[in-house]
């Protein structure tokens, strides 16, 4: 199996080469001119001006959504002075199992989001943004027995930065989406599952500590690069990059990382294609290795991922290869090497009905005998009927499951219905 999924990473790279020779025209130049008879002959472009809208604010990444929206209308925040938002996702799912078989949240948020534009091309800007549990608030607001000081009820921060933006670069410090997450984000796309293969959310954690998720106290600078030849159809080639410093190992009582740093390059074609590598990589201290062999750790923590993704006016496809070493643990807290290996798929099929697939494959080398038994291994269907692209949205997922505990043990299937409802 490993050896078959580090093959794939290569086909990756072929199929992205080897289509750009004969991608779709570039997309239209943004600023007015004097219209040609000859006009009516130029071919239109290739996808919707609301599908790249859909697949932007699909993207997790917020801040990453403005970005993308500088290249595909460069000219939408000139002008603006001083904006501050806020918003919300409520997200409700109803989770049947072996294990537990009730309603709960499924990642409900709130936060805002604050820019300045001092210059013409520059803005300063800032964000917090909380994870809260609305299904068990609404409960204990119901019903007085339940209103107790819960620590698993309280809310969680998501992201909190500030930072410096102009049209290429965005400098920021905080709590901010990784730059690894830039390429492994890719298939990051289910409602209930999902992201367990790519390295992202290491050691049933938000990766913010290894740097790969939901970054920590990180130092992040985000690069678009212009200046690639006009024949080839490229957008400006991205380039981002991190640092953090003296974040604690997950699952390790009294050890922490010393520094850590992270970068991703991404190429991205006007015909919505895109290939993306992104490395990881976090120091340890070397007398903290007798403990930490006890975990299951030999070494840094290292994850290399390449994934490729393409979408149209009625579909998404993205798949993703990772190497992981001591970066991700068992369902014991047992760190492991191995390979990652995600794919996530949907296609519009009637009106606003959308059907969803995909796996995450994730097993440990065979030289890894803290592993136990331990594999992830699951496949997952659904359909979404979508009210507002994907803002609002009723769905259905089932995972179908053939992972192994380190016990030998299997999981069973899992069966979800829920509820996403993002304001404003």
């Amino acid at each position: 199996m490993s050896r078959y999924i580090g093959h794939q990473a290569f086909y990756i790279i072929l199929l992205f080469l080897g289509s750009i020779p004969c991608l779709n025209a570039a997309e239209p130049d943004l600023t007015p001119a004097p219209v040609s008879n000859d006009e009516k002959d130029v071919k239109p472009i290739e996808v919707k001006e609301e599908t790249v809208e859909r697949e932007m604010e699909a993207d997790q990444d917020p801040l990453e959504s403005t970005i993308s929206e500088l290249q595909e209308k460069p000219f939408f925040k000139y002008g603006d002075h001083t904006t501050f938002k806020l918003y919300g996702s409520a997200r409700f799912r109803y989770t049947d199992s072996e294990s537990e078989n009730n309603w709960n949240d499924g990642g409900s948020r709130v936060g805002a989001n604050a820019e300045f534009q001092f210059r013409p091309r520059f803005w300063l800007l800032g964000r917090a943004e909380i994870g809260i549990n609305l299904f068990d608030a609404l409960e204990q607001l119901l019903s007085a027995s339940n209103r107790q000081d819960d620590p698993d009820k309280k809310a969680s921060r998501r992201l909190l930065y500030v930072g410096l933006q102009t049209t290429s670069t965005t400098l920021t410090y905080g709590k901010n989406w990784s730059s690894y997450y830039r390429v492994s984000g890719i298939t990051d796309r289910f409602e209930s599952f999902g992201g367990e293969a790519s390295g992202t959310f290491n050691a049933l954690t938000d990766g913010g500590e290894t740097g790969t998720g939901r970054a920590n106290n990180v130092f992040q600078g985000r690069f678009s690069i212009k200046g690639m030849p006009e024949k080839w159809k490229l957008k400006p080639f991205k380039l981002n990059v991190q640092i953090q410093n003296g974040e604690d190992i997950p699952q390790v009582d009294g050890a922490n990382y010393k520094q850590a740093f992270g970068i991703s390059a991404i190429l991205e074609s006007t015909g919505k294609k895109m290939i993306g590598i992104a490395y990881n990589h976090a120091l340890i201290d070397e007398k903290d290795l007798p403990a930490l062999r006890n975990q299951g750790m030999d070494g840094d923590s290292r994850a290399l991922i390449i994934g490729t993704r393409r979408f149209g006016d009625k579909y998404y496809a993205g798949m993703t290869i990772s190497r992981l070493e001591n970066q991700e643990t068992t369902n014991t807290g047992i760190y492991f090497d191995g390979w990652g290996w995600e794919f996530f798929g949907s296609y519009n099929f009637s009106n606003r009905w959308w059907v969803v697939g995909g796996w995450n494959v994730l097993e440990p080398d065979s030289r890894q005998p803290l592993a136990g038994d331990y594999r992830l291994r699951y496949g997952v269907l659904g359909l979404r009927y979508s009210f507002d692209k994907f803002r609002e949205m009723v769905y259905s997922e089932i995972r179908l499951d053939n992972s192994l505990s380190t016990d030998g043990t299997r999981p069973g299937n899992t069966y979800t219905v829920g509820v996403r409802w993002d304001v404003p």
